[in-house]
């Protein structure tokens, strides 16, 4: 047997592993450079501006908007035109026949308070009443008469003023308070129908309105007419 030592093995790399793992590093360098250059050139665009023919990340605009008039006029349903404030005063009075009234009866002096408001209805609109020229420059629109909206009742505003109840009512509880408010609310509602005042107000709150609606939109000649109204 020979005495010589044998050589340990090599630890060194082969040459295609060496050469395999300092490609994939240059893989990973190239992307992150890539990567980097391709934020910096989106960067440089944004702030600076390269002219568009020339620019890889021009904007285009595509213009997609539909016809929105009548559609705006439809989504409303209902435009509230004008609003009037009303105070009444209310006055009832429950007796008993043949009992005096320090026994049995009651009597309420009510003062209520509400707003009513004067409504035209949008939601039948359709190409038949509002009518647009050809050339994009008149409008006519024919809306429905405006009415009026029931009474909102000013519950905290409004109050008893006066109040008499005979002994028997005190204990047995009374419901002409709440037949007074109900009483408020009808008077109110025979006040607004019963003038034209809120009613013409709606009629040149919305005229006013559309001819800004329509104005803003490019016409110039824009005209506003209600069912029934005299020519």
């Amino acid at each position: 047997m020979s005495d010589e030592a044998v050589p340990p093995p090599s630890r060194e790399r082969g040459p295609s592993r060496v050469l395999s793992t300092a490609f994939g590093c240059f893989g990973v360098v190239v992307v992150a450079t890539a990567l980097v250059v391709g934020v910096f050139v989106a960067a440089a665009v944004a702030f600076t501006g390269w002219p568009p023919k020339f620019n890889p990340f021009a904007e285009e605009t595509v213009d997609r908007t539909g016809p929105s008039v009548l559609r705006s006029l439809t989504e409303i349903s209902e435009f509230h035109a004008a609003t009037g404030h009303y105070e009444t005063v209310v006055d009832i009075e429950k007796d008993v026949r043949f009992v005096p009234g320090w026994v049995s009866g009651e009597r309420v002096l009510y003062v209520g308070k509400g707003e009513v408001d004067a409504v035209v209805d949008f939601s039948e609109l359709d190409e038949r009443r509002v009518e647009l020229s050809e050339d994009g420059t008149s409008v006519a629109v024919t809306l429905p008469q405006p009415t009026v909206d029931e009474p909102a009742l000013d519950v905290e505003g409004s109050y008893v003023a006066h109040r008499d109840e005979g002994l028997v009512d005190r204990f047995r509880g009374s419901e002409l308070e709440r037949e007074a408010q109900l009483r408020a609310i009808e008077q109110m509602t025979a006040a607004a129908t019963e003038g034209t005042t809120l009613v013409d107000l709606a009629k040149e709150n919305t005229t006013a309105m559309l001819r800004g609606l329509f104005g803003s939109l490019g016409y110039t000649d824009v005209t506003v007419t209600y069912d029934d109204d005299p020519s």
